[in-house]
């Protein structure tokens, strides 16, 4: 966190970082945008669809939206309208590559939709911060006014979106892959550790005992399979996902018992649902799934709900 804040960051009435919600589905960007914005001293979080983005607006409060318009399951012109009919009432920054001029001018002049600025992708990252310092400069009385306003009727407590089990060890010797998987998974209140080589990955397993292991197989020093056999003999009750370029490998990771299975690019909407469940099952049922005749590892892919 950059501890040299410039003025407009905090917010007067409050004495709190401003909050925004950068919600897009394009993975890379998102993460350029959490690392530029939490540099600049926001607090960030992120989420990956529109219906991500509308679970978190409902249980905790930001600022400032920043939404991309073409995103599955709830688009960002939808996200918006439906936002304004329950009374979120915070500004938005509209991101897109598909609207003409003509079509940013009209979703800007919407009366219903309130958007405070449409933005054309490709984005210049510092003009954008500099359109987000813009849209949050606002006067303290108006911060006042937002902060006193009551919270929506159907808010979600807060702890229901918190894992039971939150320690990620996430093992990668892509440096980026490890950043935008830990961006990812810190949006969603895990703690993140990361290591870079198969040896690091099973050292720091026993040491600060994860509840759960992402485990890429093109590692140095120790591959994935070698650290995942290492891990099982050890901490045998310890979820592993496996994640790798590396072809056909899926029967290898049945034949092994690996909890899941991806194969990269990865989908981070399906590898999201996986961690989540595997994070938040009762130690009972993992026993049972893992000791079971019948068990075969989840693949991670289109098919996987």
């Amino acid at each position: 966190m950059n501890s040299n804040l410039d003025a407009k960051t905090m917010t007067p009435a409050t004495d709190r970082l401003q909050r925004i919600l950068v919600a897009d589905d394009d993975e890379a960007l998102r993460y350029l945008i959490f690392r530029v914005l939490v540099s600049e001293g926001y607090e960030v979080s992120m989420a990956f669809d529109g219906e991500n983005a509308w679970d978190k607006l409902r249980t905790k409060d930001f600022d400032l939206l920043l939404t991309d318009s073409d995103m599955p399951r709830l688009k960002g012109p939808e996200l918006i309208k439906r936002m304004r009919e329950h009374g979120i009432e915070m500004p938005v920054i509209l991101t897109s590559g598909a609207f003409s001029h003509e079509a940013s001018r009209a979703l800007q002049k919407d009366e219903l939709l309130h958007i405070a600025q449409v933005v054309t992708k490709p984005l210049n990252i510092w003009d954008f911060v500099k359109i987000v310092r813009n849209v949050l400069g606002k006067t303290a009385k108006e911060v006042e006014a937002e902060t006193s306003r009551p919270e929506p009727r159907f808010a979600v407590p807060e702890t229901t979106e918190q894992p039971r089990r939150n320690h990620v060890l996430i093992a990668d010797d892509d440096a980026l892959v490890r950043g935008s998987l830990a961006a990812v998974l810190e949006s969603e209140g895990y703690q993140v550790e990361e290591a870079c080589d198969g040896n690091e990955a099973v050292d720091r397993a026993i040491r600060n005992k994860p509840d759960l292991v992402l485990l890429d197989l093109n590692m140095p020093h120790a591959d994935g399979w070698t650290a995942f056999n290492q891990l099982d003999k050890i901490t045998p009750l310890l979820p592993v996902i496996i994640i790798t370029a590396r072809p056909n490998q899926y029967k290898e990771a049945v034949r092994v018992g690996v909890d899941a299975f991806m194969e990269k690019p990865m989908n981070i909407p399906i590898l999201m649902r996986a961690i989540k469940r595997l994070t938040t099952e009762e130690d009972e049922r993992h026993v049972k799934r893992i000791t079971h005749r019948g068990f075969v590892t989840q693949l991670l892919d289109e098919n996987y709900s």
